[in-house]
């Protein structure tokens, strides 16, 4: 068994060195930035030492989050299959589940399409979003109102996702693909 201390530490430690790296800033500069030494904050990302709250306030604030983002245990919510409903409206032969959003404004989404079928013409999201789609079997084609883009398996390809869209499957064999809008 895991001791809570030590995983508290760890935890904590592995969440400043990922936000210090996220905001592109060597040990040093976080360690000037909050006020403590270059060795004790290379101790606490290595789970090694507890910190104060004095210490722990200063990172936060030199990393521009709130403590208690730092500080919260981790948690892993888990959405039975049951729980997330397939629809089928989406054309003849294709099959769409909106997964879990793991934050606002972000849409989550995994399609399986029959062979040589393509789902129904999708409406424009939001002005700025973003479509990222990674093709988990088969071939995909993304089409827009003046290209097909052909994608196979492992591919991954962003747009805008803010124009007018569908999916077709080209191929002999099922295709599946996860969407995620932003």
């Amino acid at each position: 068994m895991v001791n809570t201390e030590d995983l508290g530490a760890r935890v904590f430690g592995a969440r400043i060195r990922a936000r210090r790296k996220y905001n592109d800033l060597t040990l040093n500069e976080l360690a000037v930035r909050a006020g403590i030494s270059r060795a004790a904050l290379s101790k606490i990302e290595r789970g090694e030492q507890d910190t104060s709250v004095s210490n722990a306030m200063g990172l936060s604030r030199a990393l521009g989050v709130d403590v208690g983002e730092l500080l919260a245990p981790p948690e892993v919510v888990i959405t039975s299959s049951a729980a997330i409903p397939a629809h089928s409206a989406y054309g003849r032969g294709t099959l769409r589940r909106d997964l879990p959003a793991p934050q606002e404004n972000m849409e989550v989404v995994h399609y399986k399409l029959d062979p040589h079928c393509e789902t129904a013409s999708f409406a424009a999201h939001r002005s700025g979003s973003r479509e990222t789609f990674f093709v988990l079997a088969g071939t995909i084609e993304i089409v827009t109102i003046d290209r097909r883009t052909t994608l196979r398996v492992g591919d991954c390809a962003q747009a805008p996702g803010d124009v007018p869209h569908q999916l077709s499957n080209p191929g002999n064999e099922p295709a599946e693909l996860m969407l995620i809008i932003v």
